[in-house]
């Protein structure tokens, strides 16, 4: 940051009228001996120095040295000067050797092709004498036309020539000064308007006076005074006074009235920026300066609530010697005072002739806080407490009735004889005096209303505490745009002058824009309106305007406008303000990528991976910092303008790749469309994932996977159909045995029940013989028969049901652990009384009594249904069931010696078997169905069946793969 020094100057000299500020090398400046000062054609300030040299634009050095720049042979910068393109050029010395520099079309250093006195020179601009040592060369078109010697040039000192109107001026060893033209002829020359001085010679680097060319113009330093020479007749001079200062040690001097800039460059003090202060402010002479109303007196002075103020003088609590207003004073058409006064404890309206003399007073019940007069010449006021408005009536004072409830008026303005705008706390409204109504702008009573003023275009501008300012036109509220720091959010007052300016006194400062711009605003043709701000440099005492108060600036009769503020009365002619504009270009001066620097002479590629941007930029101007706001937007990005810091870097992080143009804008002054620009075009290169051929990679693959999908998922679904068709199948041979099962239901039950039911019948008729013979006994046993073939219907029936469950696919198998011989009791029990129908023996052997793992029940219902099977086909036979154990699995055999089963039932049999392990089918209309229960449930068990039979000599029934149990008796699901 930047560090200015104003430097305090004695009050007889005219430099009391200027800011100063002072750079050193301790801020800002690399070394304090100024050799050179140009102004270059961007509007750049370039200081030489003998330690670099240095590029200033108003704000902030950037220095040119060896460290930076290895071009230069050396940082000792002998003298800089502009070429005819206005690119700047500069001679370094090193050693006893010199070399000339300059800057190419991409901002780097070169050298500068320079030969002195060979015949060609280079191309100064405006620059036709010079003088080497004793001689003076005169040059043209880029070549020596003639040179001579002058006997007694002074040479020692530094500034003793320039050049005006197409003459060399020069000084001898006299202190006198010559003239000499294009044609040789040689003028001693006199200086009208010069203090008188000693002569004598050098002292320290300058003598009584010094001669500075600038361009064409020549100035001369006699004591502390710097004077412009201007040539009036034929071989005279006339000497302006254009600054007076005592700083020391001058060496160069630069004057830029377009800036309102003198510069003061100095041997061993660094350098002086000196501006003219255009405000002027006046104050008692005995220090007070807090002022707040105020009306005009005669052509420059002013009344104020503590007496009056001229520019150079005061007259402090007159006309009366105790405060004579609360924040309202009135200057009427006629040349009559109207304020306050307080007598004890008496309030008065007090009305003052042109001299001030008291023409009457009014006794009032209130204090009036704002004078105005009505077109009519009426005078109205409001109360200072802002709940009663009031008139003058001849020699009374009339205060009507509370019109606004318990809002707070603080300033009203006449419309005409019959409205007034009034404004105050929580307030916008306009009165009708005749019907006495209110209209309320019900979305400005929220804001506290400071100042009205109504322009000549019945547009009422409002200013108000806090919430920036309005303007409200044909009863639209428009909200106006503030300035970038906002100090354009309390606004005191509004004042038009001549130039179509309106200015705006705040809490932060003087502000001015063109009207036409805030009317162009309010039509919508314009978003921006640029604000001029002018602050203490400018010749204020403090920032703070004061505001709260009628009136709160006025107009002279010499044209001035005076403005109240906390340390004085800030004055000035409103139309003679000439500050400088930002209208200089703007510049990138540094883009870097991860901190290395790039060329932005063409437009640049960045890599997907950067990191971080950080672009530098600059545009030169020398007047307030606050006047001049960059802004960048990133085409491509977005549409927003972002503000650049305040270190004029714009700092941006990643982004996705394409293409940017990195746009930076300034407001160049007032009128629409005032923007200066500058751009630049990059581009981020993409990731190779990001790149169209990875892309169109991606897309064959993509169409490559799909269509290897499309292929796998039509075989899957062909898989899948094919498989589909198989259940379909299956399902349907299901429901095609389940048909005939439903048809066989009875063939079943006809051929199981068949035995017992014949049995069951015998035994009725032996039963009913015995009743008939009275064979109590023979009764008895015929009874248990008939009891125990009913059971065996029974557990047949049990078996039924429970193959007709194992048909089902939902069918859960539940294994349990069981004793061998549990089993064969069962079976023997079962048999008993089948047996001794047909006269056969059951025999029943096991190699150990082990468990078995295996649903109990369908193991039963196998044994059962084999055990009956063979019981039908065999008589007075014996039918054997053997258990042995074969590699830990049970294996059990069924054997009679019947008639067994001819070859083609025992392969009807087999067939029966095979296909209830490997299909849903059920045995033929024709076949046995017995044996369709016993593959089903040893299909179910997980059971092999084997089945050996010989016509004549019976059949064997081999079932393996019964797992033995571990634990006997221990169950699992």
């Amino acid at each position: 940051m930047l560090i200015a020094l104003f430097v305090a100057f004695k009050a007889d000299a005219a430099i009391a009228d200027y800011s100063v500020t002072h750079y050193t090398n301790e801020n800002g400046l690399p070394q304090n001996s100024v050799r050179g000062i140009e102004l270059d054609k961007n509007g750049f300030l370039w200081i030489a120095t003998e330690a670099g040299l240095v590029r200033f634009d108003g704000q902030r050095f950037k220095v040119y040295d060896r460290n930076h720049y290895p071009a230069m042979r050396s940082n000792r910068i002998f003298t800089i000067w502009l070429n005819l393109t206005g690119r700047i050029c500069f001679r370094v010395e090193f050693g006893r050797t010199s070399g000339d520099y300059t800057f190419d079309e991409r901002g780097q250093i070169q050298r500068y092709p320079y030969q002195p006195y060979s015949g060609k020179t280079a191309q100064f601009k405006n620059n036709r004498f010079r003088i080497w040592q004793d001689t003076v060369f005169y040059e043209a078109r880029g070549r020596i036309l003639w040179k001579t010697g002058v006997t007694g040039l002074r040479h020692q000192g530094l500034h003793y020539w320039g050049q005006m109107n197409g003459k060399c001026y020069y000084r001898n060893d006299q202190d006198e000064i010559w003239s000499i033209d294009s044609v040789r002829n040689k003028v001693q020359v006199h200086i009208k308007g010069l203090p008188l001085c000693r002569k004598s010679d050098v002292i320290h680097a300058g003598s009584t006076y010094d001669l500075y060319k600038q361009n064409d113009t020549l100035y001369i330093r006699v004591d502390k005074g710097i004077y412009q020479i201007c040539e009036r007749s034929k071989g005279e001079l006339e000497a302006l006074l254009v600054l007076k200062t005592d700083i020391p040690d001058i060496h160069i001097y630069r004057y830029y009235p377009q800036l309102n800039l003198q510069l003061i460059g100095t041997f061993t003090h660094g350098l002086y920026l000196i501006r003219n202060k255009q405000f002027t402010t006046c104050k008692h002479l005995n220090g007070f300066g807090n002022y707040y109303p105020q009306v005009p007196f005669g052509d420059s002075g002013v009344l104020t609530d503590r007496g009056i103020v001229y520019p150079t003088s005061s007259r402090f609590d007159y006309p009366f010697k105790n405060p004579i207003t609360y924040r309202g004073m009135l200057l009427d058409r006629a040349g009559n005072y109207w304020i306050n006064r307080t007598l004890l404890d008496s309030f008065q309206i007090v009305k003052l002739d042109s001299k001030l003399h008291v023409v009457k007073s009014l006794s009032s019940a209130y204090t009036a806080g704002c004078f105005r007069e009505m077109p009519d010449g009426r005078i109205w006021m409001t109360s200072f407490q802002g709940k009663h408005l009031g008139y003058i009536d001849k020699d009374s004072l009339m205060w009507l009735p509370r019109l606004w409830g318990e809002k707070l008026v603080q300033t009203f303005l006449p419309q005409d004889n019959e409205t007034f705008w009034l404004g105050g706390v929580n307030i916008l409204a306009k009165l009708s005096l005749k019907t006495r109504q209110l209209l309320h702008y019900k979305s400005l009573e929220n804001f506290t209303i400071e100042t009205l003023y109504l322009d000549k275009y019945k547009v009422l501008w409002i200013g108000t505490t806090g919430n920036g300012f309005f303007a409200l036109k044909q009863d639209s509220i428009y909200k106006l745009p503030l300035d970038k720091n906002a100090g354009l959010k309390d606004v005191h007052t509004f004042m038009e002058d001549k130039s179509g300016f309106i200015w705006m006194s705040t809490n932060n400062g003087l502000f001015r824009c063109k009207k036409n711009d805030l009317d162009q605003f309010i039509a919508g043709k314009t978003q921006e309106v640029y604000y001029q701000c002018f602050k203490k440099d400018s010749g204020f005492n403090t920032n703070e305007f004061n505001g709260s108060c009628t009136p709160s600036g006025i107009s002279l009769g010499n044209g001035k406008f005076s403005l109240p503020s906390l340390d004085g009365l800030v004055q000035y002619y409103p139309d003679s303000i000439k500050e400088g504009l930002p209208d200089n270009k703007i510049f990138i001066d540094k883009f870097l990528v991860d901190g290395k620097e790039q060329d932005i002479s063409r437009d640049l590629s960045l890599p997907p991976s950067f990191q971080h941007i950080e672009i530098e930029v600059v545009s030169p101007f020398f007047g307030l910092a606050d006047n001049q706001q960059l802004e960048y937007n990133v085409k491509g990005l977005d549409h927003n303008w972002y503000p650049v810091n305040n270190e004029n870097k714009i700092v941006l992080n990643q982004f996705p790749y394409g293409d940017y143009k990195l746009q930076i804008r300034k407001q160049a002054g007032f009128g629409l469309n005032s923007f200066i620009a500058t751009s630049l075009h990059f581009n981020v290169t993409p990731f190779f994932y990001q790149t169209w051929y990875f892309k169109l990679g991606l897309i064959l693959l993509a169409g490559l996977l799909v269509f290897l999908f499309v292929k796998i998922r039509y075989a899957y679904l062909m898989k899948r159909n094919r498989a589909l068709e198989e259940v379909v199948a299956q399902r349907t041979a299901h429901l095609d045995n389940a048909n005939r099962l439903k048809e066989k239901m009875l063939m079943m039950v006809g051929h199981d029940l068949q035995s017992p039911l014949h049995f069951l019948g015998h035994l009725s008729k032996i039963n009913a013989e015995a009743v008939t013979l009275k064979h109590q006994e023979r009764i008895e046993e015929v009874s248990r028969h008939i009891d125990s073939t009913t059971k065996k219907i029974t557990t047949f029936i049990e078996e039924f049901s429970l193959w007709a469950r194992v048909q089902d696919e939902t069918f859960n198998l539940r294994k349990t652990e069981f004793r061998i011989s549990t089993l064969i009791a069962d079976l023997q029990q079962f048999s008993k009384d089948i047996l001794q129908f047909h006269g056969n023996t059951l025999e029943c052997n096991i190699d150990h009594d082990y468990a078995l793992h295996t649903n109990m029940e369908l193991l039963k219902a196998v044994l059962r249904n084999l055990i009956d099977n063979a019981n039908k086909h065999t008589k007075n036979g014996l039918i054997s069931v053997n258990c042995t154990n074969r590699n830990n699995t049970c294996v059990i055999t069924i054997a009679d010696n019947g008639e067994g089963i001819s070859a083609n039932g025992l392969q009807s049999i087999n067939d029966l078997i095979y296909k209830a392990k490997h299909t849903t089918l059920i045995e033929p209309a024709n076949g046995r169905l017995g044996y369709q229960f016993i593959a089903d449930f040893a299909n179910r068990l997980q059971a092999d069946i084997n089945i050996s039979s010989e016509r004549g000599k019976g059949t064997t029934v081999c079932i393996s793969g019964i797992t033995i149990g571990a634990v006997p008796h221990h169950q699992e699901q």
